[in-house]
């Protein structure tokens, strides 16, 4: 095989893989969440990832437990919601029924595990600050 052949095949080789990599960077920048109703209706897809989903936080369910740092509230969007359960700081009183982003996975009993809760502020999402109990 001739040394311009190699080199052109390598080339390939090499242009394959980049265009690849794009493709997939692509791909999961352009789904940085999903809503709660299209999580709910896709749950055997999302099954044992973690997963970032949008919705409101709604005031009204939310509960705190401040000695062992756990909050549980309903997550909705679309005329769906879900029960989510996160340990960390409680964020701020304005983080009510502001729109967030929890990071995770859904547990038992149909109750979605938070690792991360980002709740966004007027003009961008921000990550809530942990305790250092939590982490």
């Amino acid at each position: 095989m001739s040394k311009k052949l190699r080199i052109k095949i390598g080339a390939v080789l090499v242009l394959g893989a980049l265009v690849y990599l794009g493709l997939q960077a692509t791909k999961s920048f352009s789904q940085y969440f999903v809503p709660v109703a299209q999580y709910q209706s896709q749950l055997a897809r999302f099954k044992g990832q973690i997963v970032r989903v949008q919705g409101r936080l709604l005031a009204q369910s939310v509960h705190y437990n401040p000695s062992t740092e756990v909050l549980t509230f309903l997550l909705a969007s679309g005329g769906h919601s879900m029960r989510v359960r996160y340990v960390g700081a409680l964020p701020t009183e304005e983080f009510k029924n502001a729109h967030a982003i929890v990071e995770g996975s859904m547990g038992r009993g149909g109750v979605f595990v938070a690792e991360k809760l980002m709740v966004q502020c007027p003009n961008h999402i921000v990550p809530v600050k942990t305790s250092s109990a939590a982490g």
